[in-house]
């Protein structure tokens, strides 16, 4: 996306510009993922709600789009457009955490820990490599993407924004409020099949996955367009990394876990990017938040993979024990760093090289 590209509507932003402190809130987001996927349980019960942050990626994503893409989308691009751009943006470090996923089985099966034939791993890998879920029947596991589990919902917001793209033309507000509705019925309808909403990764319940994110990216596109009608006033930062904390660290019981995280998907985290979309930053404050935007993505993508190899890692040189009392902690330390210079190094110029040979601008 030009950085000099500006919106017409009354009361929306210009298009260049950035959501410094939502790009901050994003990256924190993305460090309490980690938390899912490495065994800390001390970070886990500090951190109980984690996986929501996945419903606040998909609603800052339809605000996000909304606001690069929505007016375009109306003319001057098609669905399968958008979901070309789309490919490009989320393609290259996908790709890269698949490869460091695919070459940890090989390394798992060189050492006997697991039994994957050469066969199987180049059917997940092919798959995988065309962004499509592996059937369980070709990986033996209910995983949706074997070789980077994360990646489940990087499937689930590419459906819809192709659904985005291909209703922009007509999305009027009626029928943006009966997307919601009926996504948000389906969410409702799924809690009674499962202990908390933290779902949508596995093959069995990829419905789930995709009703969260049709929900979320749809409120996210209906809080952007609600620009247009009122403006919400700035709030201060402290509020805004309070509003997410609370969401994410309330301790909740377990027979009201799954009534909670519903209300987090229906209510809360749009609720979030509606107060806090106009909260401003400056000085060091503006880019540190703009940093956390800028490996928000990559520390989402890669840290699973890096996880892996590290366990492996410190088992192989016999320091099993000593890892696992730093696991957390070094996990994000060695996330964010790979994913700034993923993001420097390879992200941005293959991005640049797709987007050229593709005829396609970047986001």
């Amino acid at each position: 996306m030009s950085e000099t590209e500006h919106g017409s509507q009354a009361g929306q932003a210009p298009r260049g510009q950035r959501f410094v402190v939502l790009d901050g809130l994003r990256g924190i987001a993305a460090f309490a993922v980690i938390a899912d996927h490495v065994p800390s349980d001390l970070v886990r019960d500090l951190i109980p709600g984690r996986y929501l942050a996945v419903d606040f990626f998909f609603v800052l994503s339809g605000f996000v789009l909304c606001h690069a893409y929505g007016a375009r989308l109306k003319s001057e691009i098609r669905a399968l457009g958008f979901l070309r751009l789309r490919f490009i943006r989320l393609y290259p470090l996908y790709l890269l955490a698949l490869m460091l996923g695919a070459l940890h089985v090989v390394y798992l099966s060189a050492a006997g820990h697991v039994e994957t034939t050469f066969s199987d791993l180049t059917a997940m890998t092919a798959i995988s490599l065309l962004f499509l879920p592996v059937p369980s029947g070709v990986s033996g596991q209910d995983l949706l993407y074997p070789l980077n589990p994360p990646s489940w919902s990087l499937f689930s917001e590419l459906i819809a924004n192709f659904a985005y793209a291909a209703l922009a033309p007509w999305l009027s507000f009626r029928l943006l409020l009966a997307v919601l509705a009926v996504s948000g019925v389906a969410v409702l309808h799924l809690i009674p099949d499962e202990p908390d909403l933290g779902a949508g990764w596995k093959v069995s319940d990829i419905h789930i996955g995709i009703a969260r994110a049709m929900f979320g990216f749809f409120a996210g596109v209906a809080i952007y367009r609600a620009r247009s009608v009122f403006i919400v006033p700035s709030v201060p930062v402290w509020l805004a990394v309070g509003l997410l904390a609370v969401i994410l660290c309330t301790p909740v019981p377990d027979e009201a876990r799954r009534w909670f995280d519903t209300a987090a998907c229906l209510v809360f985290m749009p609720l979030i990017i509606l107060m806090v979309q106009n909260a401003s930053a400056s000085g060091r404050l503006a880019k540190f938040a703009s940093w956390l935007g800028l490996v928000s993505y990559g520390v989402y993508v890669l840290h699973e993979p890096i996880y892996f190899w590290l366990r492996s890692l410190s088992g192989y040189f016999g320091v099993s024990g000593a890892f696992e009392l730093v696991d957390y902690p070094l996990i994000v330390g060695v996330s964010a760093l790979s994913a700034w210079l993923a993001t420097r190094l390879f992200d941005r110029p293959l991005r640049k090289y797709l987007a050229k040979t593709g005829k396609s601008e970047l986001t």
